[in-house]
């Protein structure tokens, strides 16, 4: 039986998924927003060469079944953890790279949702 996070939270106009990170000088990423069930969205994200970031949900209203990786970076390594996707730059390389993640579950009334997310992402020394 695939696991599932609930999330619930106050979504007025519109929820967001935001990113975390270990360390705030290794990873930046913009919030992105979204309005719906079924959704695509971007943002742009700085990293570090060799570092990562790890990106949480806040606002999403249903149950988080999977997590997948659905564009992988040209460069970097992208990857999911306990539903939770992460990015990691190449050591050495500076430039950009580009990837997607999509949570997919049910929504608070039981229909479907996908929520997919693609970061353009800006490796810095």
């Amino acid at each position: 039986m695939p696991r599932k996070i609930i999330v619930s939270g106050l979504c007025v106009f519109a929820c967001g998924l935001w990113s975390g990170a270990v360390r705030a000088q290794d990873c930046s990423a913009q919030a992105v927003y979204f309005n719906g069930d079924i959704v695509e969205t971007e943002g742009d994200m700085t990293v570090r060469s060799g570092k990562g970031c790890t990106f949480n949900l806040n606002g999403i209203r249903g149950a988080i079944s999977e997590t997948v990786i659905s564009l992988k970076p040209k460069v970097g390594k992208a990857g999911v953890t306990n539903l939770k996707p992460y990015y990691l730059s190449k050591p050495g390389y500076q430039g950009p790279d580009e990837f997607a993640y999509t949570f997919v579950g049910m929504n608070q009334y039981g229909g479907p949702m996908r929520v997919t997310v693609r970061r353009k992402v800006v490796v810095v020394p």
